[in-house]
């Protein structure tokens, strides 16, 4: 039981290692203009709120790193980070009135957002890595 529970409590602070790398990706795209040149209307504004929200979530997230995976470090980020970017893309974006798979803020947003939770994903990952797990 220990273990499990060491293991959680890891997989939670990578996770929200890897909220933090989305959110600065995020912010990053928008304030450096990527988004606006593909054409995608967000550009978020760095705050305490901003990143503290998705820090937890990304916790939430990285305990997805507690299922069995054999491959690479970086497959294991990029593909897990799916989930989250499916959640966004298909339930949460969608309730708050940006339609399905975003599309009212552009027609590459999928792929911003797929962009920003690859980097958290990995960069998760990454981490586990670097810790020997």
């Amino acid at each position: 039981m220990r273990e499990f529970l060491r293991n959680l409590s890891f997989c939670f602070a990578a996770g929200a290692f890897g909220g933090l790398c989305y959110a600065l990706g995020l912010w990053a795209m928008g304030y450096h203009g990527f988004t606006r040149w593909v054409g995608v209307d967000i550009a978020p504004y760095l705050s305490n709120a901003y990143l503290y929200q998705r820090i937890v979530w990304g916790g939430i997230c990285g305990l997805i790193f507690l299922l069995p995976w054999q491959r690479s470090w970086m497959a294991r980020g990029f593909f897990l980070s799916l989930i989250p970017a499916g959640i966004l893309l298909f339930l949460l974006l969608p309730m708050r009135g940006y339609g399905f798979g975003a599309m009212h803020l552009g027609a590459l947003t999928p792929l911003v957002i797929i962009i920003a939770c690859a980097l958290g994903g990995i960069g998760a990952s990454g981490l586990m890595r670097a810790q020997g797990k």
